[in-house]
């Protein structure tokens, strides 16, 4: 038996090479498995059932929501935002309006989107796991990514308030997850800024040279949506080898 066998798992923008490696570790534990793109290709080979649709649109969440729910036996116990759409780098002087905020529609605005959508059904269920994929560079902000720095930071405060908001409910769980350097293998689409995007954080001193990679991310988020976490909530669980604390900041 699976340690999800009967649990609805609902990975939202599942199409990069992390969401990838999550899908497959909660397939693999008998999980009733729902993947979310904005581009079908993206999904292809995927385990579980896809739904296709645009997260910066409300409508798209709603029909997300209700067509895992239709899938999942009117229920959803696990929920992951695997959003991380990197912009290409710019200083700030020459950075637009434009660009920002389609960084913050793309990795915030849909997160907000789908967690508006789900509300009615954990107030129903009164029960919940969200587990958000982030970034070290909210932490520790990213020269020329200002835009992306600060959306993964906004992360912080909205993982923080579901479960706080939420936690009237009684079974409501909700982390974050930093992703730092991830080495991703043949079949795995890349994810994250990437190694030139961490190089100033990593420092010629630091020992964790090898990177994460993505399986080690998923064994993470299974944990965390597991019964065996329940003592863990509106924590920031930092998937990254000691990178940000090493390098000194």
């Amino acid at each position: 038996m699976g340690k999800f066998d009967g649990k609805t798992v609902v990975v939202a923008y599942a199409g990069g090479g992390v969401g990838k490696a999550i899908a497959e570790a909660f397939a693999a534990e008998g999980a009733t498995l729902i993947v979310h793109d904005a581009d079908d290709a993206k999904l292809a080979g995927y385990p579980g059932e896809k739904i296709i649709g645009d997260l910066r649109k409300k409508e798209d969440a709603d029909k997300l929501i209700q067509s895992a729910l239709a899938k999942g036996g009117n229920k959803i116990d696990v929920l992951v935002n695997n959003e991380d759409f990197v912009p290409e780098p710019k200083k700030i002087d020459d950075l637009t309006t434009e660009q920002f905020m389609e960084t913050v529609d793309l990795n915030l605005k849909t997160i907000w989107h789908t967690l508006a959508a789900i509300y009615p059904t954990v107030k129903a269920q009164t029960k919940i796991n969200v587990i958000n994929i982030g970034s070290v560079a909210g932490a520790a902000g990213v020269s020329k990514y200002i835009d992306y720095s600060s959306v993964k930071s906004g992360l912080y405060g909205m993982t923080k308030t579901i479960a706080k908001e939420w936690s009237r409910f009684g079974g409501v769980r909700a982390n974050l997850v930093n992703l730092g350097e991830i080495k991703f293998p043949e079949g795995y689409e890349h994810q994250g800024l990437g190694k030139k995007g961490f190089k100033e954080l990593a420092g010629p001193t630091n020992p964790i040279k090898a990177g994460s990679k993505p399986k080690d991310v998923a064994n993470i988020v299974l944990f965390l949506a597991s019964d065996d976490s329940n003592a863990i909530n509106a924590a920031i669980i930092d998937a990254f080898g000691g990178i940000y604390t090493i390098s000194g900041e």
